[in-house]
């Protein structure tokens, strides 16, 4: 009897084995490991150091005052349209009175204030109108002027901002203080 038992016992250790051995032959894997995924950026800059283009300028009746700024997106995606907006509706009592052209051009110019360096060809207008026509026209993104729409990679563009006060006995003495946004989004 004891031999039979070790005979049964043997032949269920073999089935286990063969059985063992078949499902491991029925078994494969394959991973998908190591993903990374980087959120996209979007960045908007101007050449200003957070100074006032127009910084406490006294004007003359129908004499230019240009001032310039280079602005640059540089962002991984391509972003909406970059939209020049009013930063708020001007203060004081001269806006009406203020001539406003904005020019804009390829490229960086000669830096922040001066315009000796923009370009005398190759500009496209965005604006012309007064400073009150312009923050009351151009008051948010939403309702903002598009200027240039950036590809995706890095691109800079100068605007030029050519202020005159009218000859008009209505302007004498007014102050007015104003600021400029420039923003994208993305898709």
């Amino acid at each position: 009897m004891v031999q039979l038992a070790a005979v049964a016992l043997s032949f269920i250790l073999v089935a286990l084995l063969v059985v063992t051995s078949s499902r491991a032959a029925f078994v494969a894997q394959s991973d998908n490991t190591a993903n990374q995924v980087t959120s996209a950026t979007i960045n908007l800059t101007d050449n200003d150091s957070n100074t006032a283009m127009f910084n406490n300028i006294t004007l003359m009746p129908n004499v230019n005052v240009d001032r310039c700024i280079d602005v640059t997106y540089n962002g991984s995606i391509d972003p909406t349209a970059v939209i020049l907006y009013s930063s708020g509706a001007p203060t004081g009592t001269l806006a009406p009175f203020l001539n406003l052209t904005v020019d804009m051009a390829s490229g960086p110019g000669s830096g922040f204030g001066s315009c000796t360096g923009f370009p005398a060809s190759g500009t496209t207008n965005v604006y012309t109108g007064t400073l009150q026509g312009f923050a009351g026209t151009y008051a948010a993104y939403a309702s903002g002027l598009p200027t240039w729409d950036p590809s995706g990679t890095a691109e800079t563009r100068s605007f030029r901002f050519r202020l005159a006060v009218q000859d008009t006995d209505a302007a004498k003495g007014l102050t007015t203080t104003f600021g400029f946004s420039w923003e994208t989004r993305t898709p």
